[in-house]
């Protein structure tokens, strides 16, 4: 029995050893499988903060509002967008819900995104709120429902905000409804087409023209609904504006609605598309037929005015000449019988005041010739380069004898160097004669009158005759250069037929000057003549405007 047991007792402690190594190989690996485990389970809690921590800056940097709420719908959770939008912490606002922080109009929309009726899928809805500063903010709220095991235990959504796109849409309509009212109270006829001609838009005045109603022409080409003629007019300049772009005009005679043609002025403009291509073609129609109308009576009445004026210079001129040769006849036979009679006294004066009076009505009917010859557009001046001292000096020794008789003393300063002009020497010499002799008619006995002349900083040369008579008031210095006008200071008998000045001003003008007269102070009137400096070149024929 002792060997027996002697005999076994090895294995057995061999099999005790294989227990123990495979117990401790067991325990090895259960402890290297649970190091791993450790391991992979840190690395999972490590993943998991990472993604934690990148939503939560995901969160913080999305532009819209995120938000989660309670299966009734208050809210549990909102990112960084809602400090953005509300001006306050995001804590205050959980665990209030979203339909009491919109407007009153919107709640009921927003209330029913949080329907409790197990159902998933997204669901949305428009609502406005209002901002602490008393603004308006529009988003497009959208939700989906959280189920667990069938049934709603919350809701995740997001709030977009379309302020921005809300405001121009409301902004394009308005803008969009006052062009149509623009379109619609615009009284000229007003057409849209496409680049093909057919009718796309018209307006109430279009159709009360063309007699047409807009449900009749719209969609329809213009060749459809106009007369042949008119259509071709506007498909040439519908393929002109498409070629070149831009607008284009132009004039004809239309068809109006009620048989009549009328005169036109047609404006077209290309209209472009979303992507910049021609989309349509603008059309306006303005009726200017009364403005032709007007435009041919205007003519007709000047061209009748132009007559009128042509005959009353002939009329003037032909009864000027005829009345010049009885009054030569009159004023030879006083100065025959002053001559005659110079023994009788009575009979003298009564010559005398008849060659007066012949004096008189020549020195008018001459006034008369001159108006009707500035007057007339066939009228020329003979205009040539010269020096103007040398004019003025003339027309002073020649009424040398008028200053004598009243013991006048002229001074005459003139500039040293020469006043040349392009003027014609007779006429400008005329307009220094009438001036002169107006002063020396004016002036009382031992006065002084001054003639000036001298160029001037602009070009021009720049004539003054001032004297010492009783003036002119202010409200005549204009009036006195009119036609048979005289200041009331000469209306004693003194003054003359009222033309002189008339022609002077007729004669200035006509070398492309002025003259205006001016009161001086103290008494007296002074005459200012300005005739341009022209350049050199050869003497010409100017034809002389008729006088307004």
């Amino acid at each position: 029995m002792t060997s027996g047991f002697s005999t076994y007792l090895p294995w057995v402690g061999a099999v005790a050893i294989i227990v123990i190594v495979a117990l401790a190989v067991a325990v090895w690996r259960s402890l290297r499988a649970r190091e791993a485990a450790r391991r992979l389970n840190d690395t999972a809690q490590a993943r998991v903060a990472r993604n934690e921590r990148e939503l939560a800056v995901l969160m913080k940097s999305v532009q819209e509002l995120i938000f989660r709420t309670d299966a009734s719908g208050a809210i549990t959770f909102v990112n960084a967008r809602w400090a953005a939008l509300s001006g306050t912490d995001a804590r205050s606002a959980i665990g209030r819900h979203l339909h009491d922080i919109v407007e009153t109009e919107c709640r009921e929309a927003v209330r029913a995104l949080f329907r409790a009726d197990g159902q998933g899928g997204v669901r949305a809805a428009q609502a406005r709120v209002r901002t602490a500063n008393g603004g308006d903010l529009l988003f497009d709220v959208a939700v989906v429902p959280l189920l667990s095991d069938g049934t709603v235990s919350g809701f995740v959504g997001s709030a977009v905000d379309v302020t921005e796109r809300w405001v121009a849409q409301r902004q394009l309509q308005a803008q969009l409804a006052f062009s149509a009212q623009l379109m619609e109270v615009n009284p000229l006829p007003i057409s849209m087409t496409d680049t093909r001609g057919r009718v796309q838009v018209v307006n109430q005045a279009w159709e009360a023209y063309e007699g047409l109603h807009r449900a009749d022409v719209v969609g329809k080409h213009l060749r459809d609904i106009l007369p042949e003629d008119e259509a071709d007019i506007h498909a040439e300049a519908d393929r002109g504006i498409v070629r070149r772009g831009g607008t284009t005009q132009f004039e004809t005679r239309i068809r109006h609605g009620d048989g009549s043609h009328r005169d036109m002025r047609v404006i077209k403009a290309l209209v472009p598309d979303a992507r910049g291509s021609a989309g349509g073609i603008l059309c306006v129609q303005m009726d200017i037929s009364e403005f032709r109308e007007a435009e041919r009576a205007t003519q007709e009445a000047r061209d009748a005015a132009d007559e009128a004026a042509r005959t009353k210079s002939e009329f003037v001129a032909n009864m000027s000449h005829e009345l010049r040769t009885p009054l030569q006849s009159i004023i030879g036979f006083s100065e025959l019988g002053k001559l005659r009679g110079k023994h009788e006294p009575r009979l003298a004066a009564m010559f005398e005041d008849i060659h007066a009076a012949g004096q008189r009505m020549l020195a008018l009917v001459n006034d008369l010739l001159d108006v009707s010859k500035i007057d007339s557009t066939v009228g020329t001046f003979h205009l040539e380069r010269i020096d103007l001292r040398g004019l003025v000096r003339a027309v002073v020794r020649e009424i040398k004898p008028l200053l004598e008789a009243k013991r006048l003393d002229l001074r005459l300063r003139l500039s040293e160097a020469p006043l040349l002009a392009k003027a014609d020497p007779l006429r400008f010499q005329q307009v220094i004669r009438n001036v002169i002799a107006n002063a020396i008619k004016f002036s009382p006995e031992s006065a002084v009158i001054h003639v000036d002349g001298q160029a001037t900083a602009a070009g021009e040369l720049h004539f003054c005759v001032r004297d010492q008579g009783p003036g002119i008031p202010e409200s005549e210095l204009e009036h006195i250069f009119d036609a048979f006008a005289q200041s009331s200071t000469t209306k004693n008998g003194s003054g003359g037929t009222g033309l002189g000045l008339a022609i002077c001003r007729k004669i200035v003008e006509a070398h492309d000057g002025r003259i205006y007269a001016e009161a001086v102070a103290g008494g007296g009137a002074a005459f200012h003549i300005f005739i341009p400096t022209r350049g050199m070149g050869e003497t010409v024929w100017s034809a002389l405007e008729t006088a307004a």
